[in-house]
Protein backbone atom coordinates (compact mmCIF):
# COMPACT_ATOMS: atom_id res chain seq x y z
CA UNK A 1 0.00 0.00 0.00
CA UNK A 2 1.35 3.74 -1.04
CA UNK A 3 1.33 4.54 2.96
CA UNK A 4 3.72 2.11 4.53
CA UNK A 5 6.15 1.75 1.44
CA UNK A 6 8.89 4.13 2.49
CA UNK A 7 8.79 2.47 6.17
CA UNK A 8 8.43 -0.92 4.84
CA UNK A 9 11.65 -0.56 2.65
CA UNK A 10 13.24 1.14 5.85
CA UNK A 11 12.62 -1.71 7.63
CA UNK A 12 13.39 -4.17 5.47
CA UNK A 13 17.10 -2.31 4.98
CA UNK A 14 17.17 -2.28 8.83
CA UNK A 15 16.81 -6.02 9.39
CA UNK A 16 19.63 -6.32 6.05
CA UNK A 17 22.25 -3.97 8.29
CA UNK A 18 21.33 -6.16 10.99
CA UNK A 19 22.16 -9.31 9.55
CA UNK A 20 25.16 -8.07 7.74
CA UNK A 21 26.53 -7.44 11.16
CA UNK A 22 26.88 -11.22 11.59
CA UNK A 23 28.39 -11.64 8.03
CA UNK A 24 30.91 -9.21 8.85
CA UNK A 25 31.94 -10.56 12.25
CA UNK A 26 32.29 -13.89 10.66
CA UNK A 27 34.43 -12.16 7.78
CA UNK A 28 36.61 -10.61 10.17
CA UNK A 29 37.67 -13.28 11.54
CA UNK A 30 38.98 -14.98 7.70
CA UNK A 31 42.47 -15.27 8.86
CA UNK A 32 42.20 -17.85 11.73
CA UNK A 33 40.54 -21.22 11.77
CA UNK A 34 36.74 -20.51 12.45
CA UNK A 35 35.32 -23.15 15.32
CA UNK A 36 33.38 -26.14 13.89
CA UNK A 37 29.32 -25.50 13.48
CA UNK A 38 27.41 -26.98 16.85
CA UNK A 39 26.53 -30.36 16.13
CA UNK A 40 23.23 -30.05 17.42
CA UNK A 41 22.73 -27.06 15.39
CA UNK A 42 23.56 -28.75 12.54
CA UNK A 43 21.03 -31.09 13.39
CA UNK A 44 18.14 -28.57 13.73
CA UNK A 45 19.10 -27.24 10.65
CA UNK A 46 19.17 -30.38 8.76
CA UNK A 47 15.83 -31.36 10.20
CA UNK A 48 14.54 -27.76 9.21
CA UNK A 49 15.77 -29.08 5.20
CA UNK A 50 13.92 -32.34 5.54
CA UNK A 51 10.90 -30.58 5.93
CA UNK A 52 11.52 -28.92 2.98
CA UNK A 53 9.97 -31.00 -0.04
CA UNK A 54 10.64 -28.43 -2.80
CA UNK A 55 13.44 -26.03 -2.96
CA UNK A 56 13.21 -24.00 -6.40
CA UNK A 57 15.50 -21.33 -5.15
CA UNK A 58 19.09 -23.06 -4.75
CA UNK A 59 19.77 -22.11 -0.93
CA UNK A 60 19.36 -25.43 0.75
CA UNK A 61 21.08 -27.45 -2.37
CA UNK A 62 24.92 -25.38 -0.50
CA UNK A 63 22.98 -27.21 3.37
CA UNK A 64 25.82 -30.12 2.65
CA UNK A 65 29.24 -31.08 4.57
CA UNK A 66 29.37 -30.45 8.38
CA UNK A 67 30.83 -26.35 7.97
CA UNK A 68 27.28 -25.68 8.40
CA UNK A 69 29.00 -22.12 9.43
CA UNK A 70 30.91 -21.32 6.86
CA UNK A 71 29.02 -23.14 3.84
CA UNK A 72 25.88 -22.56 4.24
CA UNK A 73 23.96 -19.85 2.90
CA UNK A 74 21.99 -17.92 4.44
CA UNK A 75 23.54 -19.34 8.09
CA UNK A 76 25.47 -16.99 10.03
CA UNK A 77 27.43 -18.12 13.35
CA UNK A 78 29.33 -16.71 15.62
CA UNK A 79 32.67 -16.56 15.21
CA UNK A 80 33.95 -17.35 18.59
CA UNK A 81 31.59 -20.33 19.71
CA UNK A 82 30.38 -21.21 16.11
CA UNK A 83 26.89 -21.36 17.57
CA UNK A 84 24.20 -20.52 14.43
CA UNK A 85 22.98 -17.10 15.59
CA UNK A 86 21.32 -15.62 12.37
CA UNK A 87 19.43 -17.39 9.25
CA UNK A 88 18.06 -15.70 6.75
CA UNK A 89 16.26 -17.42 3.89
CA UNK A 90 14.94 -15.17 0.84
CA UNK A 91 13.38 -16.08 -2.17
CA UNK A 92 15.82 -14.07 -4.63
CA UNK A 93 13.74 -12.26 -7.51
CA UNK A 94 13.00 -14.49 -10.37
CA UNK A 95 14.72 -13.86 -13.59
CA UNK A 96 12.57 -12.11 -16.53
CA UNK A 97 9.34 -13.67 -17.71
CA UNK A 98 10.06 -16.28 -15.11
CA UNK A 99 7.99 -17.73 -12.04
CA UNK A 100 9.36 -16.77 -8.49
CA UNK A 101 11.70 -19.02 -6.56
CA UNK A 102 9.98 -20.74 -3.77
CA UNK A 103 10.69 -23.06 -0.76
CA UNK A 104 7.47 -25.60 -0.45
CA UNK A 105 7.04 -27.35 3.00
CA UNK A 106 6.66 -26.45 6.71
CA UNK A 107 8.78 -24.88 9.48
CA UNK A 108 9.98 -27.98 11.41
CA UNK A 109 9.69 -27.83 15.38
CA UNK A 110 13.53 -28.26 15.46
CA UNK A 111 13.90 -24.68 14.93
CA UNK A 112 13.51 -23.99 18.78
CA UNK A 113 16.67 -25.85 19.37
CA UNK A 114 18.55 -23.46 17.59
CA UNK A 115 18.91 -21.78 21.11
CA UNK A 116 21.45 -18.64 20.39
CA UNK A 117 19.45 -17.96 17.35
CA UNK A 118 19.03 -13.98 17.44
CA UNK A 119 17.64 -13.55 14.09
CA UNK A 120 15.39 -15.30 11.92
CA UNK A 121 14.11 -14.21 8.85
CA UNK A 122 12.11 -16.88 6.22
CA UNK A 123 10.53 -14.02 3.89
CA UNK A 124 8.73 -14.88 0.32
CA UNK A 125 8.98 -18.32 -0.16
CA UNK A 126 5.60 -18.67 -1.35
CA UNK A 127 4.86 -22.34 -0.43
CA UNK A 128 6.26 -22.87 2.73
CA UNK A 129 2.90 -23.46 5.18
CA UNK A 130 1.65 -25.30 7.65
CA UNK A 131 1.48 -23.48 11.44
CA UNK A 132 3.99 -21.68 13.39
CA UNK A 133 5.96 -23.91 16.09
CA UNK A 134 5.19 -23.49 19.12
CA UNK A 135 8.85 -24.34 19.98
CA UNK A 136 9.76 -20.95 18.52
CA UNK A 137 9.17 -19.53 22.13
CA UNK A 138 12.22 -21.30 23.21
CA UNK A 139 14.21 -18.78 21.58
CA UNK A 140 14.63 -16.41 24.31
CA UNK A 141 17.82 -14.37 22.56
CA UNK A 142 15.68 -13.99 19.54
CA UNK A 143 15.45 -10.36 18.45
CA UNK A 144 14.19 -10.16 14.92
CA UNK A 145 11.92 -12.87 13.96
CA UNK A 146 10.57 -12.07 9.99
CA UNK A 147 8.95 -14.82 8.60
CA UNK A 148 6.85 -13.28 5.97
CA UNK A 149 5.42 -14.20 2.33
CA UNK A 150 4.62 -17.63 3.44
CA UNK A 151 1.72 -19.87 2.97
CA UNK A 152 1.42 -20.05 7.09
CA UNK A 153 -1.84 -20.98 8.71
CA UNK A 154 -3.60 -21.33 12.14
CA UNK A 155 -3.26 -19.04 14.65
CA UNK A 156 -0.38 -16.48 16.17
CA UNK A 157 1.34 -18.43 19.12
CA UNK A 158 0.67 -16.73 22.18
CA UNK A 159 3.80 -18.41 23.67
CA UNK A 160 5.77 -15.70 21.30
CA UNK A 161 5.41 -13.76 24.51
CA UNK A 162 8.10 -15.41 26.06
CA UNK A 163 10.31 -13.95 23.83
CA UNK A 164 12.00 -11.87 26.66
CA UNK A 165 14.55 -9.97 23.66
CA UNK A 166 12.46 -10.11 21.18
CA UNK A 167 12.56 -6.21 18.99
CA UNK A 168 11.24 -6.63 15.56
CA UNK A 169 8.39 -9.84 14.64
CA UNK A 170 6.53 -9.79 11.09
CA UNK A 171 4.06 -12.65 10.51
CA UNK A 172 2.92 -10.35 6.74
CA UNK A 173 1.89 -12.19 4.40
CA UNK A 174 0.33 -15.21 5.32
CA UNK A 175 -2.94 -16.88 5.77
CA UNK A 176 -2.85 -16.72 9.59
CA UNK A 177 -6.62 -16.90 11.44
CA UNK A 178 -8.32 -16.18 14.81
CA UNK A 179 -7.58 -13.23 16.63
CA UNK A 180 -4.45 -11.20 18.14
CA UNK A 181 -2.97 -13.62 20.99
CA UNK A 182 -3.38 -11.47 24.06
CA UNK A 183 -0.60 -12.73 25.98
CA UNK A 184 1.27 -11.17 23.59
CA UNK A 185 1.21 -7.97 25.06
CA UNK A 186 3.36 -9.31 27.75
CA UNK A 187 6.15 -8.89 25.05
CA UNK A 188 6.82 -4.99 26.05
CA UNK A 189 10.05 -5.01 24.10
CA UNK A 190 8.34 -4.87 21.00
CA UNK A 191 9.47 -2.23 18.47
CA UNK A 192 7.41 -3.80 15.54
CA UNK A 193 4.66 -5.76 14.38
CA UNK A 194 3.75 -6.17 11.08
CA UNK A 195 0.60 -9.05 10.73
CA UNK A 196 -0.75 -7.30 7.63
CA UNK A 197 -2.47 -8.83 4.70
CA UNK A 198 -3.61 -12.35 6.68
CA UNK A 199 -6.82 -13.15 7.71
CA UNK A 200 -6.66 -12.22 11.51
CA UNK A 201 -9.86 -11.01 13.07
CA UNK A 202 -11.39 -9.28 16.26
CA UNK A 203 -10.25 -6.54 18.52
CA UNK A 204 -7.01 -5.10 19.45
CA UNK A 205 -6.62 -6.77 22.88
CA UNK A 206 -5.93 -4.08 26.11
CA UNK A 207 -3.04 -5.91 27.31
CA UNK A 208 -1.41 -4.64 24.05
CA UNK A 209 -1.00 -0.98 25.44
CA UNK A 210 1.72 -2.51 27.56
CA UNK A 211 4.03 -2.31 24.38
CA UNK A 212 4.97 1.21 24.96
CA UNK A 213 8.34 1.01 22.57
CA UNK A 214 6.45 0.08 19.69
CA UNK A 215 7.46 2.76 16.63
CA UNK A 216 5.46 0.17 14.25
CA UNK A 217 2.42 -1.29 13.87
CA UNK A 218 0.95 -2.67 10.45
CA UNK A 219 -2.26 -4.19 10.66
CA UNK A 220 -3.31 -3.58 7.35
CA UNK A 221 -5.74 -6.03 5.10
CA UNK A 222 -7.46 -8.17 7.71
CA UNK A 223 -10.27 -9.29 9.18
CA UNK A 224 -9.88 -6.86 12.53
CA UNK A 225 -13.06 -4.96 14.27
CA UNK A 226 -13.94 -2.76 17.09
CA UNK A 227 -13.04 0.63 17.76
CA UNK A 228 -9.27 2.27 17.43
CA UNK A 229 -7.93 1.22 20.95
CA UNK A 230 -7.38 5.42 22.51
CA UNK A 231 -4.10 3.37 24.41
CA UNK A 232 -2.12 3.80 20.93
CA UNK A 233 -1.98 7.46 21.69
CA UNK A 234 0.55 6.86 24.43
CA UNK A 235 2.90 4.69 21.86
CA UNK A 236 5.15 8.19 21.77
CA UNK A 237 7.95 6.27 19.68
CA UNK A 238 5.14 5.31 17.43
CA UNK A 239 6.51 6.37 13.62
CA UNK A 240 3.66 3.88 11.19
CA UNK A 241 0.13 3.20 11.95
CA UNK A 242 -1.34 1.16 9.13
CA UNK A 243 -5.50 -0.08 10.02
CA UNK A 244 -6.11 0.08 6.55
CA UNK A 245 -8.30 -2.53 4.81
CA UNK A 246 -10.24 -3.63 8.05
CA UNK A 247 -13.71 -3.78 9.73
CA UNK A 248 -12.88 -0.71 12.59
CA UNK A 249 -15.60 1.50 13.72
CA UNK A 250 -16.35 4.23 16.19
CA UNK A 251 -14.57 7.42 15.09
CA UNK A 252 -10.64 8.71 15.02
CA UNK A 253 -9.84 8.75 18.58
CA UNK A 254 -8.37 11.96 19.29
CA UNK A 255 -5.46 10.39 21.10
CA UNK A 256 -3.47 9.34 17.91
CA UNK A 257 -2.86 13.31 17.74
CA UNK A 258 -0.49 12.84 20.98
CA UNK A 259 1.96 10.98 18.66
CA UNK A 260 4.38 13.29 17.53
CA UNK A 261 7.20 10.57 16.06
CA UNK A 262 4.35 9.59 13.74
CA UNK A 263 5.50 9.77 10.06
CA UNK A 264 2.42 7.93 7.88
CA UNK A 265 -1.10 6.99 9.17
CA UNK A 266 -3.73 5.01 7.29
CA UNK A 267 -7.08 4.11 8.09
CA UNK A 268 -8.16 3.90 5.14
CA UNK A 269 -11.00 1.17 3.95
CA UNK A 270 -12.95 0.88 6.89
CA UNK A 271 -16.23 1.93 8.54
CA UNK A 272 -14.74 5.10 10.60
CA UNK A 273 -17.38 7.28 11.18
CA UNK A 274 -17.58 11.30 13.29
CA UNK A 275 -15.44 14.15 12.07
CA UNK A 276 -11.24 13.99 11.62
CA UNK A 277 -10.11 15.32 14.55
CA UNK A 278 -9.12 18.72 14.50
CA UNK A 279 -6.10 18.29 16.65
CA UNK A 280 -4.62 16.61 13.79
CA UNK A 281 -2.36 19.50 12.91
CA UNK A 282 -0.32 18.78 16.12
CA UNK A 283 1.20 15.80 14.06
CA UNK A 284 4.04 17.94 12.80
CA UNK A 285 6.35 14.47 11.54
CA UNK A 286 3.35 13.33 9.58
CA UNK A 287 4.38 12.65 5.99
CA UNK A 288 1.53 10.29 4.58
CA UNK A 289 -2.29 10.71 5.96
CA UNK A 290 -4.98 8.56 4.03
CA UNK A 291 -8.53 8.26 5.71
CA UNK A 292 -10.04 7.45 2.31
CA UNK A 293 -13.20 4.92 2.03
CA UNK A 294 -14.65 5.91 5.62
CA UNK A 295 -17.65 7.46 6.75
CA UNK A 296 -16.09 10.56 7.57
CA UNK A 297 -18.32 13.72 7.91
CA UNK A 298 -18.24 17.02 9.29
CA UNK A 299 -15.52 19.56 6.88
CA UNK A 300 -11.58 19.38 6.63
CA UNK A 301 -9.49 20.76 9.38
CA UNK A 302 -7.73 23.39 8.54
CA UNK A 303 -4.96 22.76 10.81
CA UNK A 304 -4.20 20.22 8.06
CA UNK A 305 -2.38 22.89 6.31
CA UNK A 306 -0.14 23.21 9.13
CA UNK A 307 1.71 19.70 8.11
CA UNK A 308 4.96 20.73 6.70
CA UNK A 309 6.32 17.57 6.05
CA UNK A 310 3.23 16.06 4.29
CA UNK A 311 3.66 14.77 1.06
CA UNK A 312 0.58 12.12 0.57
CA UNK A 313 -3.23 13.11 1.73
CA UNK A 314 -6.26 11.26 0.76
CA UNK A 315 -9.14 11.88 2.49
CA UNK A 316 -11.86 10.33 -0.72
CA UNK A 317 -14.62 8.57 -0.24
CA UNK A 318 -16.19 9.82 2.57
CA UNK A 319 -19.06 11.94 3.37
CA UNK A 320 -16.68 15.27 4.37
CA UNK A 321 -18.55 18.42 3.19
CA UNK A 322 -17.60 22.48 3.47
CA UNK A 323 -15.63 24.58 1.67
CA UNK A 324 -12.13 23.08 0.12
CA UNK A 325 -9.46 24.41 2.52
CA UNK A 326 -7.81 27.54 1.66
CA UNK A 327 -5.94 28.22 4.84
CA UNK A 328 -2.22 30.57 4.01
CA UNK A 329 -0.05 30.26 0.99
CA UNK A 330 2.23 27.69 0.85
CA UNK A 331 0.98 25.98 3.24
CA UNK A 332 1.89 22.05 1.91
CA UNK A 333 5.44 22.95 0.75
CA UNK A 334 6.08 19.36 0.46
CA UNK A 335 2.93 18.11 -0.59
CA UNK A 336 2.99 15.59 -3.60
CA UNK A 337 -0.23 14.07 -3.73
CA UNK A 338 -3.66 14.95 -2.64
CA UNK A 339 -6.81 13.14 -3.31
CA UNK A 340 -9.88 14.25 -2.02
CA UNK A 341 -12.13 13.11 -4.51
CA UNK A 342 -16.03 11.68 -3.47
CA UNK A 343 -17.31 13.54 -1.14
CA UNK A 344 -19.63 16.78 -0.74
CA UNK A 345 -17.18 19.30 -1.04
CA UNK A 346 -18.02 22.96 -2.09
CA UNK A 347 -15.89 26.40 -2.92
CA UNK A 348 -13.93 27.49 -5.74
CA UNK A 349 -11.45 25.51 -7.23
CA UNK A 350 -9.48 29.14 -8.25
CA UNK A 351 -9.24 29.78 -4.60
CA UNK A 352 -8.14 26.30 -3.73
CA UNK A 353 -5.20 26.34 -6.19
CA UNK A 354 -4.03 29.57 -5.41
CA UNK A 355 -3.61 28.14 -2.14
CA UNK A 356 -1.29 26.17 -3.31
CA UNK A 357 0.47 27.99 -5.67
CA UNK A 358 2.94 30.63 -5.48
CA UNK A 359 1.00 33.75 -6.88
CA UNK A 360 3.06 35.46 -9.61
CA UNK A 361 2.17 38.53 -11.44
CA UNK A 362 1.45 37.88 -15.10
CA UNK A 363 3.96 39.31 -17.81
CA UNK A 364 1.76 42.03 -19.92
CA UNK A 365 3.75 40.10 -23.03
CA UNK A 366 2.04 37.05 -22.43
CA UNK A 367 -1.46 37.79 -24.97
CA UNK A 368 -3.60 35.59 -22.87
CA UNK A 369 -3.59 37.59 -19.47
CA UNK A 370 -5.16 40.51 -19.42
CA UNK A 371 -2.97 43.41 -17.35
CA UNK A 372 -3.51 43.67 -13.61
CA UNK A 373 -4.39 39.39 -13.32
CA UNK A 374 -2.15 36.97 -11.54
CA UNK A 375 -1.12 33.34 -12.98
CA UNK A 376 -0.51 30.62 -10.54
CA UNK A 377 2.98 28.02 -10.14
CA UNK A 378 1.78 25.77 -8.64
CA UNK A 379 4.87 23.51 -6.34
CA UNK A 380 7.09 21.16 -8.42
CA UNK A 381 6.42 18.84 -6.04
CA UNK A 382 2.78 18.62 -6.39
CA UNK A 383 2.05 15.66 -9.07
CA UNK A 384 -1.32 14.44 -8.08
CA UNK A 385 -4.61 16.18 -7.35
CA UNK A 386 -8.17 14.27 -7.38
CA UNK A 387 -11.21 16.76 -6.86
CA UNK A 388 -13.55 14.79 -8.45
CA UNK A 389 -17.00 13.66 -7.62
CA UNK A 390 -17.65 16.72 -5.44
CA UNK A 391 -19.96 20.00 -5.66
CA UNK A 392 -17.30 22.58 -6.45
CA UNK A 393 -17.55 25.73 -8.29
CA UNK A 394 -15.32 28.61 -9.20
CA UNK A 395 -13.28 28.56 -12.75
CA UNK A 396 -10.11 27.30 -13.44
CA UNK A 397 -7.18 30.08 -13.14
CA UNK A 398 -4.57 31.17 -15.18
CA UNK A 399 -1.06 28.64 -14.83
CA UNK A 400 2.33 29.38 -14.92
CA UNK A 401 4.27 26.40 -14.89
CA UNK A 402 3.77 23.33 -12.34
CA UNK A 403 4.87 19.58 -11.94
CA UNK A 404 1.17 17.93 -12.08
CA UNK A 405 0.96 14.97 -14.08
CA UNK A 406 -2.79 14.15 -12.65
CA UNK A 407 -5.60 16.65 -12.30
CA UNK A 408 -8.98 15.65 -12.23
CA UNK A 409 -11.39 17.91 -10.85
CA UNK A 410 -14.32 15.72 -13.00
CA UNK A 411 -18.45 15.53 -11.69
CA UNK A 412 -17.99 19.19 -10.28
CA UNK A 413 -20.01 22.34 -11.12
CA UNK A 414 -16.45 24.30 -12.18
CA UNK A 415 -17.66 26.96 -15.09
CA UNK A 416 -15.74 29.37 -17.18
CA UNK A 417 -13.20 28.15 -19.97
CA UNK A 418 -10.51 26.04 -20.25
CA UNK A 419 -7.41 28.81 -20.29
CA UNK A 420 -4.85 28.20 -22.84
CA UNK A 421 -2.15 28.56 -20.21
CA UNK A 422 -3.06 25.06 -19.06
CA UNK A 423 -0.53 23.98 -21.65
CA UNK A 424 1.75 25.45 -19.21
CA UNK A 425 1.60 22.37 -17.16
CA UNK A 426 3.75 20.78 -19.84
CA UNK A 427 4.11 17.36 -17.29
CA UNK A 428 0.76 16.73 -17.11
CA UNK A 429 -0.33 12.95 -18.02
CA UNK A 430 -3.48 13.18 -17.43
CA UNK A 431 -6.16 15.79 -17.35
CA UNK A 432 -9.77 15.10 -16.78
CA UNK A 433 -12.54 17.74 -16.54
CA UNK A 434 -15.37 16.25 -17.85
CA UNK A 435 -19.25 16.81 -16.52
CA UNK A 436 -19.02 20.34 -15.12
CA UNK A 437 -20.03 23.44 -16.93
CA UNK A 438 -16.89 24.45 -19.01
CA UNK A 439 -17.83 26.26 -22.08
CA UNK A 440 -15.92 28.43 -25.09
CA UNK A 441 -13.15 26.58 -27.28
CA UNK A 442 -10.62 23.90 -26.49
CA UNK A 443 -7.66 26.04 -26.92
CA UNK A 444 -4.66 25.36 -29.76
CA UNK A 445 -2.28 25.77 -27.24
CA UNK A 446 -3.45 22.33 -25.59
CA UNK A 447 -1.21 20.76 -28.44
CA UNK A 448 1.92 21.77 -26.71
CA UNK A 449 1.59 18.86 -23.95
CA UNK A 450 3.29 16.51 -25.29
CA UNK A 451 3.29 13.83 -22.54
CA UNK A 452 -0.64 13.94 -22.21
CA UNK A 453 -1.63 10.26 -22.13
CA UNK A 454 -5.25 10.57 -20.53
CA UNK A 455 -7.77 13.33 -22.11
CA UNK A 456 -11.20 13.61 -20.77
CA UNK A 457 -13.61 16.69 -21.63
CA UNK A 458 -16.40 15.41 -22.13
CA UNK A 459 -20.26 16.66 -20.86
CA UNK A 460 -19.52 20.08 -20.83
CA UNK A 461 -20.57 23.13 -23.01
CA UNK A 462 -17.63 23.48 -25.65
CA UNK A 463 -17.77 24.97 -28.77
CA UNK A 464 -16.30 24.97 -31.83
CA UNK A 465 -13.96 22.18 -33.59
CA UNK A 466 -11.48 19.86 -32.11
CA UNK A 467 -7.86 21.68 -32.75
CA UNK A 468 -6.60 20.13 -36.01
CA UNK A 469 -2.97 20.83 -34.44
CA UNK A 470 -4.18 17.64 -31.78
CA UNK A 471 -2.97 15.75 -34.22
CA UNK A 472 0.76 16.30 -32.26
CA UNK A 473 -0.72 14.52 -29.12
CA UNK A 474 0.80 11.61 -30.19
CA UNK A 475 1.43 10.57 -26.36
CA UNK A 476 -2.58 10.03 -25.88
CA UNK A 477 -3.94 6.97 -24.95
CA UNK A 478 -7.89 8.11 -23.98
CA UNK A 479 -9.51 11.05 -25.46
CA UNK A 480 -13.47 11.52 -24.99
CA UNK A 481 -15.23 14.81 -26.24
CA UNK A 482 -18.87 13.09 -26.06
CA UNK A 483 -21.31 15.58 -24.90
CA UNK A 484 -20.46 18.79 -25.75
CA UNK A 485 -21.74 21.43 -28.90
CA UNK A 486 -18.58 20.60 -30.74
CA UNK A 487 -18.67 20.81 -34.72
CA UNK A 488 -16.28 20.07 -37.89
CA UNK A 489 -13.77 17.51 -38.90
CA UNK A 490 -12.16 15.37 -35.90
CA UNK A 491 -8.28 15.14 -36.21
CA UNK A 492 -7.34 12.47 -38.88
CA UNK A 493 -4.47 11.02 -37.27
CA UNK A 494 -3.92 8.50 -34.41
CA UNK A 495 -5.36 7.91 -31.57
CA UNK A 496 -8.26 10.92 -32.44
CA UNK A 497 -9.20 9.05 -35.63
CA UNK A 498 -9.38 5.16 -34.07
CA UNK A 499 -11.29 5.99 -30.97
CA UNK A 500 -14.53 4.28 -30.59
CA UNK A 501 -17.94 6.62 -32.02
CA UNK A 502 -18.62 6.89 -28.53
CA UNK A 503 -16.09 9.06 -28.17
CA UNK A 504 -17.75 12.10 -29.97
CA UNK A 505 -21.44 11.12 -28.99
CA UNK A 506 -23.41 13.55 -29.03
CA UNK A 507 -22.09 16.94 -30.05
CA UNK A 508 -23.38 19.43 -33.22
CA UNK A 509 -21.42 17.99 -36.45
CA UNK A 510 -18.64 16.60 -35.84
CA UNK A 511 -17.23 14.29 -38.15
CA UNK A 512 -14.73 12.07 -40.34
CA UNK A 513 -13.32 9.15 -39.14
CA UNK A 514 -14.75 7.15 -36.76
CA UNK A 515 -17.70 8.82 -37.41
CA UNK A 516 -18.82 9.52 -40.97
CA UNK A 517 -16.96 11.50 -43.67
CA UNK A 518 -17.65 15.36 -43.18
CA UNK A 519 -19.96 16.81 -46.36
CA UNK A 520 -18.36 18.53 -48.84
CA UNK A 521 -19.53 22.80 -49.40
CA UNK A 522 -20.56 23.48 -52.73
Amino acid sequence: MQLSARLLVLAILLVALLLSSYAEGHDDDDDRPSPPCSPADRASLLRFKAAIAVDTTGILATWAGDDCCGAWEGVFCDATTGRVVALQLEAPPPPPQQQPRYMEGTLSSSLGGLEFMEAMVIRDMGRIGGAIPESLSRLTRLKQLYLEGNMLAGGIPGSLNKLSSLQYLSLAGNRLEGQLPPELGAASGLEQINVARNRLAGAVPPSYKNMSRLAYLDLSNNLFSGVIPVFLGQFKNLALLDLSNNSFSGEIPASLCALRSLTDLSLSHNKLGGQIPSQMGSLQSLNSLAVDDNMLVGSIPSSLLDLHKLWYLNLSRNGLSGSLPTGTRNGLPSLESMDLSHNHLTGGIDEFLTSLSVLVRAKLSNKNISAGTSQIVLPQRVEHLDLSNNRITGVLPDFAGGGLKWLDISNNAIGGQIPSSVSELSDLERLDISMNRIRGAIPESMARMARLQWLDLSSNALVGRIPDNFTRLASVRHASFRGNKLCGQIPQARPFNLLPAAAYSQNLCLCGKPLPRCRKIG
